[in-house]
């Protein structure tokens, strides 16, 4: 059970008048063994279908643009907690009916979720995608009372960079791998990885 492990993050500095530093870190970039899994059984032949709830990126672009004919930005993530719901916002990413998502980038979705909001978020994605698809996604294991929305950004099939943007925002609770596994569904956990960033990826496959 090691990938269960969870490290400690150092708390947000303190300024000499003890008021609390709330300025945004630097873009962490690290590797990403989910994202690997997530691509490693694809073939480069350009006929995959790629749904990305993030933003475009031209480096981003020319990754993704190895597998996928058809790729789609929805630009959700990162997102304001002032923003429109979730389920309403998925509402507007159209189904492709001719070639269904088989690879979906969810990035942050599930901790940026409601309790509420999840079923209903995952049986939209589920509308959307192909049997057989694939799912990253990536939930923070630190424990922490609040969080910053993160921008990923792809930098190579094995590594990302995420931004963290905005102010912090109250987390929804701390997500165990088995509330994840039933969070996903129908998609199933195939691969999860805990990182020394204290996020843990997940690559999940729809039933």
């Amino acid at each position: 059970m090691g990938w269960l492990e969870r490290i400690q993050r150092p708390g947000p500095s303190e300024s000499t008048d003890g008021a609390t530093d709330e300025s945004p870190p630097p873009p962490l970039e690290r590797s990403s063994p989910g994202l690997a899994a997530l691509f490693e059984p694809l073939s480069e032949d350009g006929l995959h279908s790629v749904l990305d709830l993030g933003h475009a990126g031209q480096r981003h672009l020319g990754l993704l643009s190895r597998y996928a004919q058809r790729i789609r930005f929805a630009g959700l993530i990162p997102r304001s907690a002032d923003d429109e719901e979730w389920t309403a916002a998925l509402r507007s990413v159209p189904p492709n009916v001719d070639h269904p998502y088989d690879v979906v980038l969810a990035w942050d979705l599930v901790d940026r979720l409601e309790p509420e909001e999840r079923p209903q978020v995952m049986q939209r994605l589920a509308e959307v995608t192909a049997p057989g698809a694939r799912l990253y996604t990536v939930v923070d294991t630190s424990g922490a009372a609040t969080t910053r929305p993160l921008r990923f950004t792809l930098v190579d099939l094995g590594r990302v960079s995420q931004q963290a943007v905005g102010p912090p925002e109250p987390t929804k609770g701390q997500l165990l791998p088995a509330q994840v596994e039933r969070v996903l569904a129908p998609f199933q956990v195939q691969h999860a990885f805990t990182l020394r960033t204290g996020l843990r990826e997940y690559v999940a496959v729809k039933r």
